[in-house]
């Protein structure tokens, strides 16, 4: 009998699970056997997967594999941030001897995202949202040791398409006169600012220390990042409040951009923890009105709905939705 397996790597932790069944109506795929393991327990990425198959009982001759990772999942040797793996694609399918399904980790949770709860948003702004199970055009971004994103499409007839974006490359658009200053300070020390450099979690620490630069006065949060965000929402620093705010302005723009280019006037679902910490920032701060400030299309992007999304093993169901619908 023909078994399905996922798996997931984040960087610093893998998990694999088996898919019990495929589901039904919106509760999409079921999974079971969850294993959580650090990366570091294993050599090689297919050393972790031959153990668990092993562990489970497994043939390796009756499996189909989907793979979520937090990287570019073009080509055949695949390159994982924070993760001294690689996975090869052609050595998963002569190990197989199926060829393996692998996707981006944010096209994984955009896969998992029909079958969410509500319990699991929490929204941001005034916009009522609910998780997208009719026809529409959504987005989801993340940040953490990068900036992701994926759009997700459901159809008349309920298909659903996923298209994996790198957009967190793209480079960064100042709006203001204090994002101007923060653009020349950041080209000095790093030439290309893309938008990832100010939204990952180095990010954040990136524009806390060019405001520290810029009022001539060394930097009194440390890192990590969580500190300034606590800073932020206690007011304990006034450089982490003004970093607070400015990122969630310059997340707000690059949300509208994607949003504007995406068609993806549905919804938009953050992800990952360091968002899930900063939501108080984000609704409190310029977050809603830089997404919105468009010119001519501004009334447009008022009307896009906004929550957080508690995406924890989305990865895994959504790299389940997709081996199912492949």
């Amino acid at each position: 009998m023909e078994r399905r397996l996922v798996g997931a790597i984040d960087g610093d932790d893998v998990a694999f699970a088996l898919i019990k069944d495929a589901g039904t109506g919106t509760d999409g795929p079921r999974i079971e056997e969850v294993r959580r393991s650090p990366t570091t327990a294993f050599p090689t990425f297919t050393d972790a997967l031959q153990d668990y198959i092993r562990a489970h009982g497994l043939s390796t001759e009756s499996i189909r594999f989907g793979l979520a990772v937090a990287g570019v999942s073009r080509g055949d040797v695949i390159t994982l941030p924070n993760c001294r793996w690689f996975v090869s694609v052609s050595g998963l399918r002569a190990f197989l001897r199926s060829d393996p399904l692998i996707l981006n980790d944010f096209a994984a949770t955009a896969w998992a995202l029909p079958n969410v709860g509500s319990s699991q948003l929490v929204r941001i702004g005034s916009r009522p949202v609910a998780p997208p199970r009719e026809r529409g055009t959504y987005l989801i971004v993340g940040t953490g040791s990068g900036l992701g994103m994926a759009i997700l499409s459901i159809g008349r007839d309920g298909n659903v398409v996923v298209i994996e974006s790198e957009g967190g490359h793209a480079s960064f658009a100042p709006q203001n006169a204090d994002e101007d200053a923060l653009l020349a300070t950041l080209r000095r020390r790093f030439g290309h600012v893309s938008f990832e450099r100010l939204l990952s979690r180095t990010g954040l620490e990136n524009l806390y220390d060019a405001l520290a630069a810029e009022a001539s006065r060394p930097a009194a949060a440390p890192s990590p990042s969580s500190r300034i965000i606590a800073a932020a929402i206690s007011g304990t620093d006034p450089l982490a409040v003004r970093a607070g705010r400015l990122y969630a302005g310059i997340l707000g723009a690059f949300v509208g951009n994607q949003v504007l280019t995406a068609g993806a006037w549905d919804g938009v679902f953050l992800v990952e923890p360091m968002l899930g910490e900063m939501v108080q920032i984000l609704a409190s701060g310029p977050f809603r009105s830089q997404l919105a400030g468009k010119g001519r299309m501004a009334r447009q992007l008022e009307a896009v709905p906004t929550a957080w999304l508690d995406s924890r093993s989305a990865n895994l169901a959504g790299a389940a939705a997709a081996l199912a619908a492949s």
